[in-house]
């Protein structure tokens, strides 16, 4: 099988967990303070996203990618960004689905939300993307590698492959 649908078992377990339907605060601040990280376990957003990537529809605002490393459940991701008088929201959007070929990868999609900052300074910023909130303590999540793309990436190709820890 091509990929293995983890949705039902894992939508239920964190729909039940969260305050809000579908956001899962992983409840790591950022290394700055001008954002907050909104992890989304939702097919059909994603797939809606996606699609309008796909189609060079942007959402959300544009940023950079600078850096980025995996310390055990932790992403973190540097990224780059103008603004500075607003606070800015960065969604991790995952569609519940693993795909199990060789190599096994998840993909993810990350918006910005600069909330329409006109501010001009050049933020640099780390996010923290806690696995274990988004996908759970299951034992796939060290064995794949995790697919990032921009909303602003019209391409096939992930702006970051951050690879599996086996």
């Amino acid at each position: 099988m091509k990929y293995l649908f983890f949705i039902l078992i894992i939508s239920s377990a964190f729909v039940s967990c969260s305050d809000n339907d579908d956001n899962l605060d992983n409840n790591l601040p950022s290394e700055g303070n001008n954002s907050n990280i909104i992890l989304r376990l939702d097919k059909e957003i994603f797939d809606t996203n996606n699609n309008n990537r796909k189609n060079s529809i942007s959402e959300g605002d544009s940023f950079t990618i600078k850096e980025f490393k995996r310390e055990g459940d932790i992403l973190q991701i540097v990224l780059a960004y103008s603004g500075g008088c607003k606070e800015h929201t960065f969604e991790i959007i995952w569609d519940g689905i693993v795909y199990t070929d060789d190599p096994c990868k998840m993909n993810l999609l990350l918006i910005h939300r600069g909330n329409f900052d006109n501010c001009e300074a050049l933020i640099t910023e780390t996010i923290h993307i806690n696995l274990k909130n988004l996908i759970g303590d299951v034992s796939f999540k060290n064995d794949c590698a995790y697919h990032i793309f921009s909303t602003y990436n019209f391409s096939e190709k992930p702006d970051i492959i951050i690879d599996a820890i086996n």
